[in-house]
Formats: structure tokens, C-alpha cells, sequence
């Protein structure tokens, strides 16, 4: 194995259970300084386990985590600094305000009072939630509340984004928005994101994890010389492989 330098994060069959149901089978990948990596799959293979582990919310079973290179365990919480995590169910304080809220993340995350400052009109704008900032986040739309998320993630200035299901609920305007920042960082920051947008994922990744069942089926690098739609194609036949209709359901007309 490389040093924590090289693989930010790496899985070595990696077991995880729910009573008898097998929600990670053996599952093995590493993540790499700066890359940009999607972890792709149907519902229930297996992703949303993946980052929960990684983000230590919940413990794997049997096989090796490490975080920066050293070993993920219940009581290992310091790398949490280095990373922004958008959760596809935020966890978020509702009784919090914006502005109260970033400055408790800020506050957490060991930042300056004019950093936190700072750093929450800087996202509060860039994420156009000004009208918002005095307003519980329990009274937020869906959208609002992820915009809160993606801006609690990033105001540290993590090492390491972990972005599950970030589009969700966002409007065309701010997935724009989030795109951007995503290009942005692109070659700066290591990123880790799911999506069962094939769109997206393919514009902005230079790596694709293909999941079912709790295994890795596939590693699908980046390559230039492969038209985006090929890549798209290739992907989405791994993903696609039903052919159920509704034209089989006789009372469904």
C-alpha cells in the first residue's frame, strides 16, 4: 500500500452487515490524492453504507479502512477536520438559523470568529440563501436545507469532500452552481460523489466505481480520447440491465 500521501481512503474486502442481509460483500477500492472519484450504482448496492463508514457513523463488520493511512476505528475522529461531508439525508441543526448554524460548523472546525465570519457571507451568497440566513433551517424547503449542507461541508476548506446524492432536491440554477464549484476544485481537493446522475458525473469525474450487490464490479478511469457519450454508454449498460415495462403489467394501461 501506498503511504496516506497517495490513497486517501482505501477499502481492502470490506464486510458489512444487517443482521443476515450482506450490505458490503468483500469490497475493495483506494481513492487517491486529488482524484475525482463517482461511486455508481443501483438503489440498495450498496454506496450509502460506503460513506457512512467512511464518514465512522457506522462500524464495518470484518476487513481494513483507512482513512490518510491509518486505520479507521470507532474511536478515530481527528480526520473528520479534513473532510466536508454532504450526507443525501442532511443531518442538520433545524432549530439553528443559517447564519447561527455555519457558525457552529465554523466554531467546530476550529476556525477563527472573522474566518467563520467570513467565510458564512461567502457562502451564504455564493449559495444565494441571504433572504434565508436569519431563518430556522426546520422551515427551509428540501432544497435550502441541502444548499445549508454543501456550505457546512466546504467552509473549513476541507482535504476531502464526501458528496452523497448532492443534487438532490436542488434547483437547475444551484446544481449549475455546484457543478462549478466542483469543476473548480477539480485536481485540488480529493472528492468522492454519488449520483445516479449519469450526466454529471461523467462531466465531472476522472473516475467511476461501478457497485451492485456490495462488491465493486468495475473501475472505469477517465480517458480523454473516449467521447463523453461513449463513456456514458458504457457506464449505463452495467446499471441497465432490466427489461421490465410497464407494457408487462396488463392493468396498467
Amino acid at each position: 500500500m501506498e503511504n496516506y500521501q497517495q490513497n486517501y481512503i482505501y477499502f481492502n474486502n470490506v464486510i458489512k452487515s444487517y443482521g443476515s442481509e450482506v450490505v458490503l460483500n468483500s469490497l475493495s477500492f483506494s481513492i487517491q490524492k486529488n482524484d475525482f472519484v463517482a461511486l455508481i450504482g443501483n438503489n440498495g448496492c450498496g454506496k450509502t453504507t460506503t460513506i457512512n463508514i467512511i464518514c465512522n457513523l457506522i462500524p464495518y463488520d470484518d476487513g481494513i479502512v483507512e482513512i490518510f493511512g491509518s486505520k479507521l476505528t470507532p474511536n478515530f475522529l481527528s480526520y473528520k477536520r479534513d473532510l466536508g461531508v454532504v450526507l443525501s439525508s442532511p443531518y442538520l441543526i433545524e432549530a439553528f438559523s443559517i447564519i447561527e448554524y455555519l457558525s457552529f460548523v465554523g466554531d467546530f472546525q476550529f476556525l477563527q470568529k472573522e474566518e467563520i465570519k467570513n467565510r458564512s457571507f461567502d457562502m451564504i451568497k455564493l449559495f444565494e440563501l441571504e433572504e434565508f440566513e436569519t431563518k430556522k433551517i426546520g422551515n427551509l424547503s428540501s432544497g435550502n436545507k441541502m444548499k445549508v449542507s454543501l456550505a457546512a461541508a466546504m467552509i473549513h476548506n476541507p482535504k476531502v469532500l464526501i458528496l452523497d446524492e448532492p443534487f438532490v432536491n436542488l434547483d437547475i440554477k444551484t446544481q449549475q452552481i455546484l457543478r462549478e464549484i466542483l469543476k473548480s476544485l477539480k485536481g485540488k481537493k480529493t472528492i468522492l460523489i454519488t449520483s445516479h446522475n449519469i450526466d454529471l458525473v461523467v462531466d465531472l469525474s476522472d473516475h467511476f466505481l461501478i457497485m451492485e450487490r456490495g462488491k465493486l464490479l468495475l473501475q472505469i478511469p477517465f480517458n480523454k480520447n473516449v467521447p463523453l457519450e461513449e463513456l456514458k454508454e458504457k457506464i449505463s449498460c452495467y446499471l441497465v440491465t432490466s427489461d421490465h415495462s410497464a407494457g408487462q403489467i396488463d392493468w396498467l394501461k
